[in-house]
Parts: structure tokens; C-alpha cells; sequence
């Protein structure tokens, strides 16, 4: 069984360091010099500083913005976004094939099930009297659904979407319960900076049958050349229980929607944009309606205001601001159900928790009494608990990123807020200060309060039990039974509730293993997999913290389980199990052995998977080397210099690819890419003296100058010759291949194709049979072609990854397994096949196929055009791609889906050598 620790995170200090961008005549060139921030390690053990914790978001932004950004231009224009996307709904899928013999793959979910990922929406649904109906929503997993409390969950957004999920609302008058709404992007807290990362939003989206599915409001769909709109980021959402209008807080406005347009309410004046310009909104029972927009950013409207009736022409807006009433930042809102004259308001206040200052609350909180519109200040009883611990005591919320407050519905003075941590006061009134029961599990460390995450970004309390409470967290859905117990305890609700945020993925490389390993924003490094101790194949045990990294499975003689991986910044463990356990082995500078070398935000390396003795380490521009990775220490890398010093432009390592097979110092060699654009190819690299021996080869039309990421490097498994190598960056040439990889100049081809809109963000090559197959990992998807120089990418698993951002993947040639590694989607697994199959031919009957009625609530009817027979076989499936029901032989066409939970299904059908699938909503 694999044991489990947990480990203090390395924290960090932004050094920004000015790139100037390199030209090569022969090569694009930058148009725009964009800044490379560089972080090195500090305060190791150490929660961060208000600064380090403000620049750590910003690193974690930049990592995303930095593959994205079109150097051209300096954005992320909202046109490369919808091109990519209407490409992506126009690409070909694997039935639609008129020629292409492309091998027919399954994907199998390898979860995480049993973990969640970030979450900033929750609601329980009302006409469940049971209180088991919940709908969440993730930041890049969507929105997902359960009628059993969370024991399981069904994903409700569709798949050929990018649902970045914000907030959620469900219309609370009397017949219109159905009515559901959810806003989308992300404005504070991570990518959501640099003129518009990936979790800006597409405006707003509307359930008419409880959550089942879901349409975008057209009104509030942004197609500007820049993240311009202020639908971008929809902060919350309400709707009025007396008129049915829906109100959005969205950047720096707060907006209303009466069925047919929106009419601005409050607003800043100057009408500018900012991302960060956090608003709130929140409307009494009897249609009194509040909001409140973030200070600093524009002294005539921060603070707070209130309309009687939420239109300006029949209820003027009013501020309410005490006199001292001073936010420094975002602003959020809360009234107290069993008495609504009350409004409690929590608000960054600019202080600051850093223990090596002068620490202090980070915020305040002040309740607002409508009847005798006066205020009480009540910041003096915000958490200071004994002793001091930076960004977990006293109270500290992250900038706003996390921060939240929520009120008993039966008891107008029990009060909950979050921040990093959780905290519940049960008589704001008379007791003397708030006591924690979530987040870290005390003032004194970072180790995590039971069954809990720090990071909290909702607390919804059910309105059929005062005592029930859920939580949303970096971490997933969490419930407690019983708020009220003097400590509190919590249950993991993440069941399939895949939201998970994969940075690297891995895969054993010993043939028929089912170990599997991530590295995640947020969520630190994670393992699975059956033969290492988890309860199913998609379920995962969580072992370090911090952002995950780069990750492997080395297999090392003697270990029993063994892998590599680590957190943001450069720490990097080594796990053995039957010796050592975890040995940290962050390579340390030989000159300055206090001195650790600089490593970028997402910790990059890479262990040779069929030579794991070989390491190679990016410390930025510096390749670090072991031949010994069983035995390697912190102090025993071997440097091999940089590429600034070798040749002249200072890439920082983001890819590295080696040769498979048995090592040879003849043939097999180590290709590096950069942030520069240039590819290199270190030859017998495990012998290699010094980085200057490589091979610049980079294709001759890439991009060159910083930012241009090369994102992949897939290294055909047989032949050394054939690489593919992908960049990410929109604006530039994204997809190359060259099938003589081992000249000193290699001849590249470009093979985008209809892929030349896409972030392209991993590669890999496959071979069974001698049929080589092409897959590349996009900012919407996976795609894959048996050969890109003649055919187009054609999508992948649209039922089961969809337009997930696919961040990584790990091929094993031995039994031809591929790990799939989403960024909001968790890991799937597939094996590739050496069944040419073309389902364009007669053999598919699909487009003869329909199923009625749709949706269905018990048994559902199949009809064919066309005189096939009886069904012999058939399977359903979720939108995971989990097969939840199968039968034989039905007689009548007919399927019971009585017993399918409500959502969205596939079922496929076998009528003697034809095969047919079709989708069907279970209500």
C-alpha cells in the first residue's frame, strides 16, 4: 500500500527578469517584447507573504498566458478563441472519416473520481425535498449534477463546450424552479490576468429543465478581438423572486436582464474594463436588491448600494457605506435568511497576514441592519489564533481569491466565512471571535483539516436542514452534516465529480501496469491504479501539495513503487518505497550548496522511460543531468550549461523528449525545447560534456523570440529519424514533422492542416502493426491523423475528453497504452489497435439510428431507417465515458433506463455486424 505524505510547499520570490527577443533572419520573428518573469525558490517551508502570495498567482497566470499569447500582437485575442473553437466544431470525428484508415480507440476514465478539482458555484435544488439534488460547477470541468447527495455525480455541460464555471442560480418563484443559470470566467485568482488567459468565460448559460442541459444566452456572448466584454467574467449571479429578472454581477457592473435586455443598474462611470473589478449581488425575499463592487479601483462606486426594487426607475440606487467602511479590494455579500434586514459584508481590507511584518486580518467584516440602516462593525472577531503562520493565520484571503461568507438559515447570528481557511462563529453577537473548521487544520502548519481543502469559494447551506452545509473548494464539494458541533467534520463529495486541472500525466512504463501518475494545479501530485493500492482504476491517492509538476515512474530496482515529482518552483522528490521513502533531491549549486538552482512556476524534468537511470532537470536555460537517478542527491546533478552561454539566445526549457529503447551512445539522443522557439538535439546526452555539443534544429519557420513554446516532442517509437513538435502559442505556425530528425539540418514540414487555429499543447507518436499514428493535445481536445503531411487531425473522444484542454501525454510502447492528461478534465486512457476501422461505411448505421422519446424518464425506444434486425448487443455510457448499464438480445427495441440517474447518456447498439450510437437525456 503506498504511503502517503503530505509536504510543506517550497515558497517562492518572483525575480522578473527582461528578456530581449532574439532574431534569425531566416525565421518569424517577434513583433511585440514581452516580459519573461523568472521565480526562484525562497522561504522554503513557509506559507507566502501577501507580495510572495499576490506574485505566486501571477506566476501561476503567466504559465498560461505565456502559452497562449500571440507574439504578435501581445493578447490572447478573443478571435483566435472563437476560430479555434468554430474549427474545432467543424473538424472531422473518427465516424466521419470518408478515407483515412484511422485505428478505432476506447477511452477508459482514470479519474481522479474520488478528488475534486477548483469549484465556485454550488446549489441545492429546491424541489428536491430530500435535499440530495446539488448542482456544482467547476472552473475548466463544467457543471455536473447529483440527485444522491453527492455519492455520484453526472456532468450536465456539454462536452463541445468550455464551461468555466463562476456561479450558478436557480429561479426561486413558484413554477419557474426548472429555470436554472450559470455565469462563467474567472476574474481573480488565476489565469485571468494578462489580457485575457484561459478562464475568461463565455458569458452566461440557461437551463430550462432543472440542470439537464444547458443553452448560451446570445446576449451575452462575446465575440470582440479582445477579452473586452464584461461578460468575460460574470462574478455572481441572483434572480429576483417577485419580477423573475436576472441580475449579474460582472466586471465592474452589476447588470439586469427583464427576458428581453439588459439594462445597466450600477456601474463604474468611467466604463472601463478591469478583470480584477470584483462585484457581488444579492436580493432580499421581498426583492430589496444589494450590490457591492471591489474598493481601489473606482472611489465613486467601491463599497456597497442597495434598490428597493432593483430597477433604478422604480427604486433608486443608493451607497451604504459606513464612514470608515474602506474596502482595499473585492467585496462580497451575504444575507441572513431567518431575518433579511441583515446583510453581512466581507471585504479586502489591504492588510496584510505576513508573520514577518506586522501581521493583521487581511479582512473585515461589517452587518448592515436595513431596519435601522446603521452598520456594526464586527472585524475585530475575525480569526487570530495563537502564534502566527503566513497565509493561514490570522485571517487571510489570498487578494479576494478566496473569500466568502454565508449565514445560518435559521439563525440570523451564526455566521461562516472563508478565506484560506474555513470558520464559523455561532453568535456573532456575543462570542468573542471565529472558530476554525476547515481549510489547513490549525494555525501552526499547513496540513490539511480533515476531509477538507483549503481555498474556500462557497459555503452553501441546504434549505431543507440548517445543520447541513457544503463547501466549495480548490479541493472539490465537501459537506457537514452538522455545523454546529464543536469540530466540525466533513465528507468528501467528490464522486466522479472530474474536475481535476492535470499540468503532466505519466504512465508506467512496465507493460500491463495500471499505475498512473498526475502532477495538478493546486491539487499537488496524485497517483492510481489498482496494482498500487487504489480502490478502482479511477480512483487516486493524493501525495504532495503545492501546484503538481512533472512527474515519472521509474520502477527502480528494489523500490517496490517508485516515482518522481514535486511542487512549483524547482522541489523535486524521489519516492522508494522499501528504502528511503521520500528523499528530496532539488538540485542544489555545487559553488553555493545553500543556493538551490532556479527552476520555473511548473517544475519541468524528465526521466528517461526506458533508461530511468537518466534524468535531465530545467533549471530555466540550465540542463542539469543525472546518470544516477536511484542514487541521486540534491548535490550530485551534473550542470551542462545553459543555452544563453552555448547559443546566444536563452530559452528556458519546456520540453524534453529522449529516444526509446535500450540506450545507445551511437543513436540515441535528447531533444529540448524552449520559450524561445528553438528546438535542440543533444546527442548520446548521458555522456554529453556540456549543452553546447547540441544541435539547434528548429524549423525553419517557427516562431522565434520569446514567448514561442514549444509544448511538445514526440520521438517516433522504432524510428529516431521521425519527430513531431508542437508550439502553442496562437498567431504561429503550431505543428511540425520531420522524418530525418538525426541530420545535422533536418527538412521539416509543416502539417497543421485544420489545426492551424489551435494552442497545440502535446504530442505523441504510436506504432502497432507498423501503422504509425500522430496524436497532438490541443487547447480544445485531442486530435490524431495516420499521417499529417496528407490527411487532417480528426477529434478524438468527443464523448469523453471533449474540448478539454489536453495538457499532456504519456505513451507506453510495450502494450501500446496512451495517458491522457486534461487541465479541467482529469486523465483518460486508451489502447491503440491495429483494426483499421472506416465507420463512414455501411457498417455504422448511426445516421439510420433514432431513439425516442428524448429525454427520457423510464424506457426508451430504438428505430432504425432501414429493415437490420433485432439488436444483439447493447451498452450505455455516461458522459465519462463509464459504462453504466449493457444487455443482450432485445426482442422489442425497447431499453429500461429506469434505474440511470438523471443526465446525459450514449447508448451504443450491435445489430450483427453493424454498430450504431446516439445520445439520450435521462430525466
Amino acid at each position: 500500500m503506498k504511503k502517503t505524505l503530505l509536504i510543506a510547499l517550497s515558497l517562492l520570490l518572483i525575480l522578473a527578469v527582461v528578456v530581449i527577443a532574439k532574431s534569425n533572419q531566416s525565421q518569424k520573428t517577434t513583433l511585440v517584447k514581452i516580459e519573461r518573469k523568472s521565480i526562484n525558490p525562497t522561504q522554503k517551508g513557509k506559507k507566502k507573504t501577501l507580495e510572495e502570495r499576490a506574485l505566486y498567482d501571477e506566476a501561476r497566470n503567466l504559465y498560461e498566458y505565456y502559452r497562449q499569447v500571440n507574439p504578435n500582437t501581445g493578447v490572447i485575442s478573443k478571435a483566435d478563441k472563437n476560430l479555434e473553437l468554430k474549427n474545432s466544431k467543424r473538424s472531422l470525428l473518427k465516424k466521419d472519416m470518408n478515407s483515412a484508415k484511422i485505428p478505432e480507440t476506447a477511452y477508459s476514465n482514470r479519474g481522479p473520481s474520488n478528488l475534486g478539482g477548483r469549484t465556485r458555484a454550488i446549489v441545492v435544488d429546491r424541489i428536491d425535498a430530500t435535499g440530495n439534488t446539488l448542482i456544482a460547477g467547476g472552473v475548466s470541468g463544467g457543471v455536473f449534477r447529483t440527485t444522491d447527495g453527492g455519492s455520484s455525480w453526472t456532468k450536465v455541460s456539454a462536452n463541445d463546450e468550455i464551461h468555466n464555471v463562476t456561479t450558478i442560480v436557480q429561479d426561486p418563484r413558484s413554477g419557474f424552479e426548472d429555470t436554472w443559470y450559470y455565469g462563467t470566467g474567472e476574474g481573480l485568482g488565476n489565469s485571468a490576468s494578462k489580457s485575457g488567459a484561459f478562464y475568461f468565460g463565455q458569458g452566461i448559460w440557461q437551463s430550462t429543465n432543472g440542470g439537464l442541459t444547458w443553452t448560451q444566452m446570445p446576449s451575452t456572448s462575446s465575440t470582440q478581438e479582445v477579452f473586452n466584454s464584461r461578460f468575460d467574467t460574470v462574478y455572481n449571479l441572483a434572480i429576483h423572486p417577485i419580477t423573475g429578472d436576472l441580475f449579474a454581477a460582472i466586471n465592474g457592473r452589476v447588470s439586469r436582464f427583464n427576458g428581453t435586455i439588459w439594462s445597466t443598474e450600477v456601474t463604474n462611470p468611467g466604463g472601463s474594463i478591469n478583470t480584477s473589478f470584483a462585484t457581488d449581488v444579492t436580493i432580499t425575499s421581498t426583492g430589496r436588491v444589494y450590490a457591492a463592487f471591489s474598493g481601489t479601483l473606482d472611489a465613486s462606486i467601491e463599497g456597497v448600494w442597495t434598490s428597493s426594487t432593483g430597477n433604478s426607475t422604480t427604486g433608486a440606487w443608493s451607497r451604504i457605506n459606513a464612514s470608515d467602511f474602506t474596502p482595499t479590494g473585492r467585496v462580497v455579500l451575504a444575507l441572513a435568511p431567518s431575518n433579511q434586514d441583515k446583510l453581512y459584508t466581507l471585504f479586502v481590507n489591504g492588510n496584510s497576514s505576513d508573520c514577518d511584518t506586522t501581521p493583521a486580518l487581511e479582512a473585515d467584516l461589517w452587518m448592515w441592519d436595513q431596519s435601522t440602516t446603521t452598520y456594526t462593525d464586527y472585524s475585530s472577531k475575525l480569526p487570530d489564533e495563537t502564534g502566527c503562520s503566513n497565509g493561514n493565520d490570522p485571517f487571510a484571503v489570498q487578494g479576494g481569491y478566496d473569500l466568502v461568507v454565508s449565514i445560518k438559515p435559521d439563525d440570523e447570528d451564526f455566521v461562516i466565512i472563508g478565506g484560506t481557511n474555513a470558520y464559523k462563529i455561532a453568535d456573532i453577537a456575543v462570542d468573542a471571535t471565529f472558530t476554525r473548521i476547515g481549510g489547513y487544520a490549525t494555525a501552526a502548519g499547513y496540513t490539511q483539516y480533515a476531509n477538507h481543502h483549503p481555498d474556500i469559494h462557497a459555503l452553501v447551506f441546504s434549505p431543507f436542514n440548517s445543520n447541513i452545509l457544503f463547501s466549495g473548494t480548490d479541493g472539490g464539494v465537501h459537506a457537514t452534516s452538522d455545523i454546529t458541533a464543536a469540530t466540525v467534520a466533513w465528507s468528501s463529495l467528490n464522486n466522479n465529480y472530474q474536475t481535476y486541472q492535470f499540468y503532466h500525466v505519466s504512465i508506467d512504463p512496465d507493460s500491463g501496469s495500471d499505475f498512473v501518475i498526475g502532477g495538478a494545479q493546486d491539487n499537488g501530485t496524485t497517483v492510481g491504479g489498482t496494482s498500487i493500492g487504489a480502490s478502482s482504476t479511477t480512483s487516486h491517492i493524493p501525495l504532495l501539495s503545492g501546484d503538481g509538476v512533472s512527474v515519472a515512474i521509474p520502477n527502480y530496482t528494489g523500490c517496490g513503487i517508485s516515482f518522481f515529482g514535486g511542487s512549483q518552483n524547482g522541489t523535486l522528490y524521489r519516492y522508494c518505497q522499501n528504502t528511503s521513502g521520500y528523499t528530496e533531491i532539488t538540485p542544489r549549486m555545487s559553488t553555493m550548496p545553500d543556493v538551490l538552482y532556479p527552476s520555473q512556476f511548473v517544475t519541468y524534468y524528465h526521466v528517461d522511460p526506458d533508461n530511468t537511470n537518466a534524468i535531465y532537470y530545467a533549471s530555466e536555460g540550465t540542463l542539469l543531468r543525472s546518470t544516477d537517478g536511484a542514487n541521486v542527491t540534491q548535490d550530485t546533478w551534473t550542470s551542462l550549461s545553459d543555452t544563453n552561454t552555448a547559443f546566444g539566445h536563452a530559452d528556458y526549457f519546456q520540453a524534453f523528449s529522449t529516444t526509446r529503447g535500450v540506450y545507445n551512445a551511437l543513436t540515441s539522443y535528447l531533444l529540448m525545447g524552449g520559450d524561445e522557439g528553438h528546438i535542440y538535439r543533444l546527442d548520446d546526452p548521458q555522456n554529453a560534456a556540456n549543452i553546447s555539443t547540441a544541435i539547434d534544429i528548429t524549423p525553419p519557420t517557427a516562431t522565434i523570440g520569446f514567448p514561442s513554446i514549444v509544448t511538445g516532442l514526440a520521438i517516433h517509437p522504432t524510428n529516431n529519424d521521425i519527430v513531431l513538435a508542437t508550439y502553442s502559442n496562437y498567431g504561429t505556425e503550431s505543428i511540425f514533422l520531420t522524418t530525418n530528425a538525426t541530420n545535422a539540418t533536418p527538412t521539416w514540414t509543416l502539417v497543421e492542416r485544420n489545426l492551424s487555429a489551435h494552442s497545440i499543447r502535446s504530442a505523441a507518436i504510436t506504432e502497432v502493426a507498423g501503422q504509425t499514428l500522430y496524436f497532438v493535445g490541443t487547447a480544445r481536445g485531442l486530435y490524431s491523423t495516420s499521417d499529417p503531411t496528407t490527411t487532417d487531425w480528426v477529434r478524438e473522444a468527443p464523448t469523453e475528453i471533449g474540448f478539454a484542454l489536453v495538457s499532456s501525454l504519456s505513451y507506453r510502447p510495450s502494450d501500446n497504452h496512451l495517458l491522457v492528461g486534461t487541465h479541467g478534465n482529469g486523465m483518460y486512457e486508451t489502447v491503440i489497435t491495429d483494426n483499421p476501422l472506416n465507420v463512414k461505411d455501411v457498417n455504422n448505421i448511426s445516421a439510420n439510428m433514432s431513439l425516442y422519446p428524448n429525454p427520457v424518464e423510464n424506457e426508451i425506444n430504438l428505430k432504425f431507417t432501414g429493415n437490420y434486425g433485432k439488436v444483439s448487443n447493447y451498452m450505455i455510457t455516461n458522459i465519462s465515458g463509464q459504462s453504466v448499464l449493457h444487455g443482450e438480445h432485445l426482442s422489442s427495441n425497447k431499453i429500461d433506463v429506469t434505474s440511470l440517474q438523471t443526465g446525459i447518456y450514449f447508448v451504443k447498439v450491435k445489430i450483427n455486424d453493424k454498430i450504431g450510437t446516439k445520445k439520450f437525456i435521462k430525466i
